[in-house]
């Protein structure tokens, strides 16, 4: 069976039956490694196979594990920022622990294999820790997660954690069940050997935010077109919350900011220029941006939210930006002037407190080209504005989690907009 033209049948049938997973498959290059002594890795844009170990397998167990390495690149565990000093093999077991949450897959997981072995010393043992942390919540957490069924032998019970913290606990049982303590000293021979066996698999895994931004991009299409294709909802979830955890605020506001700061040229005879010295005038560029901000003064948005708002702006737009002026609207503009930014602003000063339309802030940015970019602070609950012109920077902010969830597709289908939320 040659896998590497298997691959490529599955490819092609995901391309009409899986559409996000086919988008991230074409993100990563497919290369064969028959040095591995593991069936399938991912990490460094890569999706790396190994021959004579598939083999092994039929066509449907190929693909299954072609699909749980899409997977992991989709919860982003190979491009996450890691733990000070991390284990990758422990890195690759949490990472199964926590893909077994949202999808059981058909073949095995060293991760849930490991934790399957303990819950079966667990029951014969009766405990898999030392002595020391009996009665405590770390021995609570393992009494409800090394549970078998005793039907199908499965993992029964796992407690909804993220990756990072799965990492942890899964960290703690290794170190504590190898400390030749308790009753199940000496079993650091096992979980070495899940562990061994997972570091070749994780080998590649490394922190990289652009590949990240890259899959937050196909989980947010799949999200807006509905392109889910066969994940069922409890996937979409752990997706949606693994791309949802690695939006930064800061990094959205920093290309913001990026994009809108022009580049002025200013000649000067104090620099001589590059050919032909001081006989010709240099250049010197000055960096600089005129933002608009547009404050939702409905009904809806508090006076505590707003102060949060303005803590933020008013400490991260402070180099680069020569004017940074507010007004406020909520189903018009409520000064016939904008205000600086600089200046203390109170909410309970501005009369407002009604509907929203966003169009009269949309018009005013529109009509005043000497701004760069546009924030928008709102909770995002009014009519979709239009556009006169499409070159535009826009930057909307939800003031709150939900409300980002609520809005920010049809924020990011309107003309040069993103959206973000401060998690507060």
């Amino acid at each position: 069976m040659n896998i590497e033209k298997l691959i490529k049948n599955i490819s092609s049938r995901w391309f009409y039956e899986e559409p996000l997973l086919f988008s991230v498959l074409c993100t990563h290059s497919v290369v064969q490694n028959d040095g591995m002594n593991v069936p399938m890795r991912t990490g460094q844009k890569r999706i790396e196979f190994c021959q004579p170990l598939l083999e092994k397998y039929d066509e449907s167990q190929v693909e299954e594990y072609l699909k749980i390495e899409v997977l992991r690149i989709l919860l982003q565990h190979p491009y996450a920022r890691q733990p000070y000093n991390a284990k990758k093999g422990i890195l690759l077991l949490a990472s199964d622990v926590t893909l077994y949450q949202f999808y059981r897959t058909k073949v095995p997981l060293a991760g849930v294999e490991y934790l399957k072995a303990q819950a079966g010393k667990f029951k014969i043992l009766n405990n898999v820790l030392p002595a020391k942390w009996r009665d405590t919540e770390e021995e609570k957490f393992f009494l409800r997660n090394l549970q078998l069924d005793p039907k199908t032998g499965c993992l029964v019970t796992l407690d909804d954690l993220t990756f990072e913290k799965w990492y942890r606990k899964i960290l703690f049982l290794i170190q504590e069940t190898a400390s030749g303590e308790g009753e199940n000293a000496g079993s650091a021979d096992d979980s070495s050997a899940f562990s061994r066996s997972s570091e070749e698999a994780a080998d590649l895994w490394d922190e990289d935010q652009e590949i990240q931004a890259e899959i937050n991009e196909q989980t947010q299409k799949a999200e807006r077109e509905q392109g889910w294709g066969g994940l069922g909802g409890t996937l979409q979830r752990g997706i949606m919350e693994a791309s949802d955890f690695k939006m930064d605020y800061r990094r959205i506001l920093a290309q913001f900011r990026a994009a809108s700061v022009s580049s002025e040229r200013t000649l000067t005879r104090m620099r001589p220029n590059r050919r032909f010295g001081f006989s010709a005038m240099g250049s010197r560029y000055e960096r600089k941006a005129n933002i608009l901000v547009a404050v939702d003064v409905s009904g809806s948005i508090t006076d505590e939210s707003f102060a949060r708002f303005f803590h933020v702006i008013n400490n991260f737009f402070v180099y680069g930006i020569e004017k940074l002026d507010v007004i406020f609207f909520d189903t018009n503009l409520k000064f016939s002037k904008p205000v600086s930014a600089r200046r203390h602003l109170n909410l309970k000063e501005i009369k407002g407190r009604g509907g929203t339309n966003f169009q009269p802030a949309i018009d005013f940015f529109q009509e005043h080209q000497e701004y760069n970019g546009m924030i928008i602070f709102t909770d995002g609950e009014g009519n979709i504005p239009k556009f006169s012109r499409h070159r535009l920077n826009l930057m909307w902010i939800l003031s709150s989690r939900l409300d980002y969830e609520k809005s920010h597709q049809w924020i990011e289908n309107l003309p040069g907009s993103r959206a973000a939320y401060l998690p507060f």
